[in-house]
């Protein structure tokens, strides 16, 4: 058996046995690796860093599933390489509804274009919150999901989620207090 299958199924063994030296070598392996091939495919550091960070996530999550005879470098490179394609479908998909919103309003009459006008400066504050600001604003009162669900979902503590929103808000209320809407 060549020594890197060797080495890759001890690795394995050790991280199904919950070995957090194991992963933490793992981690600094490949995790730079993995950000810039993310990067590569997402052109956003953020967003690359952040999927890297669910892959490792899932991957301590659900040691017990890892597979000893195959690859881990080419399971985390799959891994990435998916979670990044389906993070740049979610994305396209999100500008297309905007985009679809924003045509709608369009076809509003033209008095109604001021507030238009408004609701793009709104949707553009909104895109310049940080990736996870927008994901828990978006879980919270687009998919009206419940903080505790969005917590599940995204890994963190329920009041996270809590600071994350105070905050997102926060900074949307003073763009909308520059706005006016009323």
């Amino acid at each position: 058996m060549p020594k890197e299958l060797k080495d890759n199924s001890r690795i394995v063994k050790a991280l199904k046995e919950g070995d957090q030296s194991a992963f933490e070598f793992v981690y600094k392996a490949y995790c730079c690796p993995l950000r810039a091939y993310a990067f590569k495919i997402l052109q956003d550091k953020e967003s690359a860093c952040e999927v890297v960070q669910d892959i490792f996530m899932a991957v301590w999550l659900n040691r017990k599933t890892l597979d000893e005879n195959k690859s881990l470098r080419c399971y985390l490179l799959r891994a990435v390489h998916n979670n990044s394609l389906r993070l740049l479908q979610l994305e396209e998909a999100r500008r297309m509804r905007e985009d679809k919103a924003m045509w709608e309003l369009n076809q509003v009459d033209g008095e109604s274009s001021e507030i238009m006008h408004r609701v793009r400066r709104l949707m553009h504050s909104i895109e310049r919150l940080p990736e996870r600001s927008r994901k828990v604003l978006r879980m919270s009162y687009w998919e009206e999901k419940k903080n505790a669900v969005i917590a599940e979902e995204l890994s963190i503590s329920i009041r996270t989620v809590e600071t994350i929103l105070y905050k997102a808000k926060k900074k949307l209320r003073g763009e909308i207090d520059k706005i006016s809407f009323f």
